[in-house]
């Protein structure tokens, strides 16, 4: 008889016995397929849409040049109702969701910026998540260090943090309606 626990194994309790049955079949896909394990995930997955969309529908991408408009490196999506600076350079695998604003001089790499975000002039995004109505004030520094398995291995705000002028936080978790007026570093704020 099996010993009953709180959590199931995916290999040993599901996998295994299937298996042994001949029960168990599998599908082939030619689109991409990743384990979601840790929260850095996120942006990995983020990276292969966007990447499946330069094959598969290219004009959801973001162009631009740099001088009319902002500089796109790579693989960018912008939501139509998003306002992207054009001194702002963007790239690659950045999301920019509706209604977000990002200023003068911003630098994103590796990012997704959720709903009514504002990024102010000067500040720079890696490696991470920015919740929704959030506000990343002017020269703000916001990343992770990109190690998509790692614990901490990206920076995630929730929605409505405000992180305020000159502030860096790295590889961090804040949950929502916080205000950051000071620099940190590896912590989760509750």
């Amino acid at each position: 008889m099996p010993v009953q626990t709180d959590f199931v194994r995916l290999d040993q309790d599901i996998l295994t016995p299937l298996a042994g049955k001949k029960k168990l079949y599998t599908f082939e896909t030619k689109d991409f397929w990743e384990q979601i394990k840790t929260p850095g995930m996120s942006l990995k997955c983020s990276s292969l849409y966007l990447t499946q969309y330069r094959q598969s529908a290219p004009d959801l991408l973001a162009k631009g040049d740099g001088i009319k408009s902002p500089t796109f490196i790579g693989d960018v999506y912008v939501h139509p109702s998003a306002k992207v600076h054009p001194s702002a350079k963007v790239g690659p695998n950045v999301s920019i969701s509706a209604n977000a604003r990002v200023g003068p001089g911003v630098r994103l790499i590796g990012c997704i910026i959720l709903d009514g975000v504002e990024v102010k002039e000067n500040a720079v995004i890696l490696h991470s998540i920015i919740g929704w109505k959030s506000s990343i004030g002017r020269w703000a520094r916001v990343q992770g260090i990109g190690d998509y398995a790692a614990k901490l291995g990206i920076t995630i705000l929730g929605e409505n943090v405000s992180v305020e002028d000159e502030v860096v936080v790295t590889s961090c978790i804040v949950l929502p309606h916080k205000t950051l007026n000071m620099s940190v570093h590896e912590e989760i704020i509750l």
